[in-house]
């Protein structure tokens, strides 16, 4: 075999171990229900689509609105390269020999990052049929191709040597991006468009030839992987405990009052671990951009009068599920440390205090995401407001006589 062949063999064998690996959690989600609720929000989100492309507004600012959905997708690249710790040792020396593996990844991330791109754009299209700037499918193609030139970019800057130039160089290739998106979507001229287009791509060409890069940036690709492999095991946690990567840990200085909040002593030091371990970790973070989005499409559908109101019931309960069953995987963040073995704390002490810090931080959640239905916020919806209030103030109380009776059972298994 030519050592091309052995780096494609090489990157087929690494994804099916990957695949082999992922399979399983798959099936455990598949089996939760989480998909069926996805559906449910699905449908209602699409019923609320179809009311709104049945009725335009005529002021709706449709080109605005593509960009700020469509730009994210053309610029943003993932690169799985499943590369590991130990390839830096093994697989270095070996270095010249991977073109074809590399060739392997960039395909995979550029065909599945593109097929989402066109995804949306479909779901997008019935709304854009209906703007000013309308032209037909050539936008599919004109997207895709900025979305090829936008993968190169992406992989010159993951081999720029210092981190400061790959985030400014980043956010300004997304920024001009914007643009160019806008451009085309409201299309103001196609000749000044691609103008544009083509000035935009020859700046920001001349701008990545100017930095100095690696020829193989193993750390950034190791890095990445990591990454990935942390927000995939985050999320299959949500469904059944797994032993994944370590952590990923950020400030998240925005939240950092929630963590002076905690009284210095013994008898807060659970409350303290896990509101820090909320705060610092991806489940918090994924928390977050739930609720946030939540809020936003509760807003929405409140705002539209969806369902006669009860479309906002429907989706403040699903959301407020989902972000539940999101913040239940904080009880197994330190779950086989062995520390709590060493220190003379009491378990009954941890369990307590996990339950008052999951039912604080659910009141909190849920409270945003009822915030979101504000428009219908008057007496016409007194029942559906009256419900939303019965499942904030009930739902915690029952999830919090749930968890304690989940941790005595583990406690015991213990």
């Amino acid at each position: 075999m030519t050592d091309q062949s052995i780096s494609i063999e090489l990157w087929r064998k690494r994804k099916h171990e990957f695949a082999k690996v992922i399979v399983p959690y798959l099936m455990y989600m598949a089996r939760s229900g989480f998909p069926a609720v996805l559906a449910l929000v699905g449908i209602l989100a699409a019923l609320q689509y179809v009311d709104l492309i049945q009725n335009v507004p005529p002021d709706l600012p449709i080109a605005w609105i593509g960009a700020i959905i469509l730009t994210p997708l053309v610029c943003y690249s993932p690169f799985r390269s499943y590369l590991k710790e130990a390839d830096v040792i093994f697989l270095m020396p070996m270095e010249h020999k991977l073109k074809s593996y590399l060739k392997m990844a960039h395909i995979r991330s550029f065909r599945n990052s593109s097929g989402l791109l066109l995804s949306v754009l479909l779901i997008f299209w019935p709304l854009y049929r209906q703007s000013d700037g309308y032209i037909g499918i050539w936008i599919a193609v004109i997207l895709v191709l900025v979305k090829l030139i936008n993968a190169n970019f992406a992989w010159q800057e993951r081999r720029m040597a210092w981190d400061q130039h790959r985030t400014i160089i980043r956010l300004l290739r997304w920024l001009l991006m914007f643009v160019v998106v806008l451009g085309w979507l409201m299309r103001v001229s196609i000749l000044t468009t691609a103008i544009v287009t083509i000035s935009v791509v020859a700046l920001l060409f001349t701008l990545y030839r100017s930095f100095k890069k690696q020829g193989f940036p193993w750390r950034r690709l190791i890095e990445e992987e990591k990454l990935s492999l942390r927000r995939i095991y985050s999320f299959f946690s949500w469904f059944i405990d797994i032993q994944g990567e370590a952590p990923n840990v950020k400030q998240r200085r925005y939240l950092g009052w929630l963590i002076r909040l905690v009284p210095y002593r013994k008898s807060s030091t659970f409350i303290y671990l896990h509101v820090i371990t909320f705060v610092r970790t991806e489940i918090g973070g994924i928390c977050i951009r739930l609720v946030l989005l939540g809020a936003l499409v509760n807003y929405m559908i409140a705002d539209n009068d969806g369902m006669m109101g009860w479309g906002a019931v429907i989706s403040f309960v699903l959301f407020g599920l989902i972000v539940s069953l999101q913040l239940s995987t904080l009880r197994k963040a330190h779950r086989h440390a062995i520390w709590k073995d060493i220190f003379p704390l009491s378990v009954h002490l941890q369990q307590r205090q996990l339950i008052a810090v999951d039912q604080i931080l659910l009141y909190i959640m849920l409270a945003i995401l009822l915030v979101g239905t504000f428009p219908m916020w008057n007496i016409g919806y007194a029942t559906q407001l009256i419900l939303m209030l019965i499942f904030l103030l009930a739902y915690p109380m029952l999830r919090a006589k749930r968890l304690q009776t989940v941790l005595r059972k583990e406690e015991e298994l213990d």
